[in-house]
């Protein structure tokens, strides 16, 4: 073996993988084949340390060293129940706290608390080409071990503002973008697919998948027409149907 994992090393992949953990590191986990390719592609600089099980064999990570244990060793050490025998402690990046708009428009996750739907919903931001992504607290960790396999780490691409509540949030946008601003709602609103201006210095609310989001006057109601005539769809969802609108009215232009 190249390198022995030390003690204090397993000690820290441990404590990484509670959200306790991260909150005392600026550190995290990537776990998995494709998404620590994808912080190869984003920035070789962030990874801290990698490790990889003695039978992990790929070409992709030519460029990395890596410090090997035994297979029984790296499950032990491993998220997963089927792990591929890779993973990354890497530098976790700090939310964005001010500064313009990076984008035409921008989405807010309020309370989402399942890190696989964040994770796609993460994924999706990246896919339609925006650059930020904001939230509030209590929304589960977008730097989780499960959120950034479900993303393919793609949360290390983009900025993320992070806001106590959603009051904030509005306040903020307000300041430094305008007042159009809308909530998703299953049963009523306008039509994503028609509303003019949607994506014109706009803010979207999505909220949590049980509870949705709290009711604030004077915001317009955005729903996305269902004809099956079922109470909703995924919050995942929700915002690729709409996300993709954007592109498909950017490229019908």
């Amino acid at each position: 073996m190249d390198e022995i994992l030390t003690k204090k090393q397993e000690a820290l992949i441990r404590s990484l993988q509670t959200r306790h953990g991260r909150k005392k590191s600026d550190l995290c986990l990537c776990e998995g084949i494709k998404s620590c390719k994808e912080i190869l592609s984003i920035n070789l600089q962030l990874i801290e340390t990698a490790v990889c099980s003695e039978d992990f064999k790929s070409d992709d990570f030519s460029s990395v060293d890596f410090v090997k244990v035994t297979a029984d060793k790296f499950q032990s050490l491993s998220s997963f129940s089927a792990s591929e025998g890779i993973l990354f402690i890497v530098k976790r990046p700090e939310f964005k706290v001010s500064g313009p708009l990076s984008d035409s428009f921008t989405i807010l996750l309020d309370k989402v608390s399942d890190p696989g739907n964040l994770g796609t919903i993460i994924r999706t931001v990246r896919a339609t080409g925006l650059g930020e992504l904001w939230m509030t607290e209590g929304t589960v960790d977008p730097f989780c071990n499960k959120a950034i396999r479900a993303a393919l780490a793609s949360q290390f691409a983009l900025q993320i503002r992070l806001f106590a509540n959603l009051a904030d949030a509005i306040c903020e946008f307000r300041r430094i973008g305008s007042d159009r601003i809308y909530i998703t709602n299953p049963h009523s609103g306008a039509s994503c697919f028609t509303e003019a201006g949607l994506f014109d210095k706009s803010l979207i609310i999505f909220g949590n998948e049980a509870h949705g989001t709290e009711n604030i006057h004077n915001i317009a109601d955005l729903t996305i027409p269902m004809p099956g005539n079922i109470d909703s769809i995924n919050v995942a969802q929700s915002v690729t149907v709409i996300l993709f609108e954007a592109v498909r009215r950017k490229e019908s232009n």
